[in-house]
């Protein structure tokens, strides 16, 4: 992936500093971040080099300079937009008005997306809140519900609309067809999300790991996603290697005695050899209490590297 090259310069220096560290140590993020002291340093920098796009502080944006300019606001009432950003909202989100600036400055660039599968062989250990809070916070996301008995559904869900769109999806997935990525689409439009699919307990008996790799590289391709998430539910897991089609997985722990023993058993399965891929891709987290949407699922999310 080409990384594109941002400019900062504001006069809040800790944060300058901040915002620069935070992003050039985030390999998922294709930009990177070089700090400017003032209006001088980035002319001479221009002189004999480029930048994508350039962030400045709202008292000095007006300068004139061959590159893109957005400006850094202190203020949050100041609308984020093309010429001008909260600057001290989470720095996630700065980064997704970033990336879909220098998407529309280039449509041939797409963002990344990552297939994150979220298990546990724990029950009430926060797995699906983590997934939902991860698809919330990514907004351009796809939640996939591979759970025996899903708890996502509302009234949406349960309409004759959406349940006719189900059964294509599901006949689609079933038999590989790319007309699936029409019922995505339609998905959409019935429940105003991204995308969000949850199969039941029926029909998870029919996907098998070829259904998921398959599934996986479409997304991929249609390249829409920031985040593709599996919710996957202990009953679903009828092949483990399932989670070997992820970039990570993220099992959801907890700390008393039956859970961890729980998870030293799951631990000395995957430490079989047949498993070291799976093995590299997993990271153990105890996710907090509290919901997908609060500001706290937000900040660990960012912390745990999501």
């Amino acid at each position: 992936m080409q990384d594109y090259r941002i400019g900062i310069c504001d006069s809040d220096t800790g944060y300058v500093v901040s915002f620069m560290e935070y992003i050039n140590m985030n390999d998922e993020i294709p930009f990177k971040v070089s700090a400017f002291s003032g209006v001088e340093a980035i002319t001479e920098y221009l002189e004999g080099n480029n930048l994508d796009l350039l962030l400045l502080e709202k008292k000095i944006k007006d300068y004139e300079f061959k590159v893109k300019v957005v400006g850094l606001s202190e203020f949050k009432s100041d609308y984020d937009s093309e010429d001008l950003i909260y600057k001290y909202q989470s720095i996630y989100k700065i980064v997704e008005i970033i990336s879909r600036i220098l998407n529309e400055g280039n449509q041939t660039i797409k963002s990344a997306s990552y297939v994150y599968g979220i298990y546990s062989p724990l029950g009430r250990s926060g797995k699906t809140e983590l997934a939902k809070g991860i698809c919330n916070y990514y907004r351009e996301s796809f939640y996939i519900g591979l759970e025996e008995y899903s708890g996502c559904f509302n009234k949406t869900y349960e309409s004759i609309r959406y349940r006719e769109i189900y059964e294509r999806f599901m006949y689609y997935l079933l038999s590989e067809n790319i007309l699936i990525a029409d019922t995505i689409e339609e998905l959409y439009e019935e429940t105003g999300l991204k995308s969000f699919i949850a199969l039941n307990y029926t029909d998870l008996k029919e996907i098998s790991h070829k259904h998921v790799a398959w599934l996986i590289k479409l997304l991929r391709d249609i390249g829409d996603y920031r985040r593709i998430v599996f919710d996957i539910g202990i009953g679903a897991m009828s092949d483990i290697n399932i989670l070997s089609e992820m970039d990570k997985v993220f099992i959801t722990v907890l700390k008393d005695k039956n859970s961890v023993n729980k998870l030293e058993m799951f631990k000395q399965i995957i430490a079989d050899k047949k498993y070291t891929l799976l093995e590299s891709k997993i990271n153990f987290v105890e996710v907090p209490k509290t919901e997908y949407d609060s500001k706290l699922m937000g900040e660990f999310i960012i912390r745990s590297g999501m």
